[in-house]
């Protein structure tokens, strides 16, 4: 489609710990922007009871453009969010198989 990988930005987010971060960043590293959502376990090591939430994304707003519908994609069956359309179309274009 001739667009440059390097100029989008894939969000890890499921089960991350500092291993498989340093992995899955040595792998992208040059081929794609990269960012991770790494939570509960990771980021809460002070002995307290972590909450219980969840942030997802609905929408991004590039700069200088509109507000953009965005699709959370899982590698755990029922756990994608956003437009159905729009997560269809981008396992698609990824060549992700339907669950």
């Amino acid at each position: 489609m001739g667009i440059d990988p390097l100029s989008k930005t894939i969000i890890f987010s499921d089960a991350l710990d500092l291993e498989k971060v340093k992995r899955i960043a040595e792998f992208c590293r040059g081929r794609i922007g990269m960012s991770f959502g790494i939570g509960t376990n990771f980021t809460n090591d002070v002995g307290l009871q972590p909450m219980n939430i969840v942030i997802k994304m609905i929408e991004a707003l590039p700069e200088s453009e509109p507000w953009t519908a965005v699709v959370k994609l899982s590698d755990v069956a029922g756990k994608n969010s956003g437009d159905t359309k729009t997560i269809e179309l981008a396992k698609q274009v990824l060549g992700i198989k339907n669950e």
